[in-house]
């Protein structure tokens, strides 16, 4: 096979990479349970603007891949690493993922981020390796409904949960920034080292709805004098699809059973008012 030629993602015809889209869409809903709707609306307004950094690949078909980046000074991300289903197996991903390592090392950011969860090869490792990256574990939770209910437990005393409002974003950031303050430094991601970027993430998640529309009543939190101690957020990746993320609890007030309480609640509220997919596969991701 001739050796794929990469360019710039902003010398690609609009048409061919709206094709990679639509590609990229069919691999997320079927293959991760997830909707690529928000992700591709980003994507396309950044073209629009002409602020989306990236490479694309073409084969003698034309655009078969396509990687994006960005980076502020001080932080490097690497994103999408997509490639149509003709060039897969190819090494394709991971040609782009050089580029775009390249590129960011020249940069020279403090941190460098990798959210390449839902790429086309999801083991892809060669590219980040050889420039020092270390792979943390990811922890996936699998649970049986019945088994989760039965050993529920009442809310400690002088403990309620409520829903969570958009209004409430940046006490959330608060718990989640607190929540993580012992990890720093030992996790996969710099998303939650700081305060702003904790304010950030949860932007998206609850203003931009990237993981899908946000439940307000079924994200839960509860507070002691005022301040969020415990929480957990709900979205809608697809229809019957159920997103938990954010599952936090501020370190004065663990062991208690409040993160319990909320995504017990969160769990109920997903499955009978939601209509969360119950039976196999199990369409629920927990992710805290």
């Amino acid at each position: 096979m001739q050796a794929p030629f990469v360019n710039p993602i902003e010398s690609a015809p609009r048409a061919h990479l709206s094709r990679l889209f639509d590609e990229e869409a069919t691999l997320w809903t079927q293959g991760l349970l997830w909707s690529f709707a928000p992700t591709r609306k980003r994507l396309e307004a950044a073209l629009d603007d002409g602020v989306l950094n990236g490479f694309v690949a073409s084969d003698p078909h034309g655009i078969c891949a396509y990687a994006t980046y960005a980076s502020d000074g001080e932080h490097g991300i690497v994103g999408s690493l997509f490639a149509a289903p003709r060039c897969r197996t190819l090494g394709i991903e991971a040609l782009l993922a050089r580029h775009v390592l390249d590129r960011l090392f020249m940069e020279e950011p403090r941190v460098i981020d990798c959210q390449t969860l839902f790429s086309s090869d999801p083991g892809l490792t060669e590219p980040f390796t050889v420039r020092g990256f270390v792979s943390a574990k990811r922890l996936y939770m699998t649970l049986e409904r019945a088994a989760w209910f039965r050993a529920r437990r009442d809310n400690p005393p002088g403990f309620r949960s409520k829903p969570t409002h958009r209004t409430d974003l940046r006490s959330m950031a608060r718990l989640i920034y607190e929540a993580h303050v012992e990890s720093h430094g030992l996790d996969a991601s710099s998303s939650f080292d700081t305060l702003e970027s904790c304010e950030r993430i949860l932007r998206q998640i609850i203003l931009d709805e990237v993981c899908g529309p946000f439940d307000s009543y079924g994200s839960r939190r509860v507070e002691q004098g005022g301040r969020i101690v415990a929480a957990s957020l709900l979205t809608w990746p697809l229809p019957e699809v159920a997103h938990i993320s954010e599952v936090a609890t501020t370190p004065s007030h663990r062991r208690l059973g409040l993160a319990r309480r909320c995504i017990t609640e969160t769990l109920t509220h997903a499955f009978e008012t939601g209509q969360a997919t119950v039976s196999p596969p199990l369409r629920l991701t927990i992710d805290g």
